[in-house]
């Protein structure tokens, strides 16, 4: 009680509210403090994908309501940033290669359809990208 006194000089005194994940950033603080290196590292590795998503895409919000809905878009973006990514890496007809020579424990008909399905429609989307982009060109 006689450190109340100190901390404020008010005359009715003053409310302190302590968060109930204080514990939890004061840890971080203290692993972030002794390991500098690696959270550098994980902010190299990590947080570039989320700053390509919300600031080169523009997905910065969801207009979906439940976690249900909001995972399902997340987990979408996240499959087109890694197949444009493995694009970027192999080009498309590796990738092609590599997807056919992939084998799975799901059934092989089915998988195949799903697979060439989403490929089709991502292939669709960079074709209609880059003829975007090349019309915007010709504009100017």
């Amino acid at each position: 009680m006689e450190l109340y006194k100190v901390c404020t000089s008010r005359k009715g005194g003053r409310e302190i509210d302590r968060s109930q994940y204080a514990d939890a950033v004061e840890e971080n603080h203290r692993r972030y403090k002794d390991n500098p290196q690696l959270y550098r590292k994980r902010q190299e590795i990590n947080e570039h994908i989320f700053g390509t998503i919300k600031r080169k895409w523009g997905y910065n919000c969801t207009d979906l309501i439940g976690l249900e809905k909001v995972n399902g878009e997340h987990s979408l973006i996240m499959l087109v940033y890694n197949i444009k990514r493995s694009i970027n890496i192999l080009g498309v007809p590796d990738l092609i290669a590599k997807i056919q020579a992939w084998n799975t424990p799901y059934k092989r008909k089915v998988l195949f359809l799903i697979k060439t399905a989403y490929l089709k429609l991502f292939l669709a989307q960079i074709v209609f990208e880059t003829n975007l982009k090349k019309s915007k060109f010709s504009m100017s």
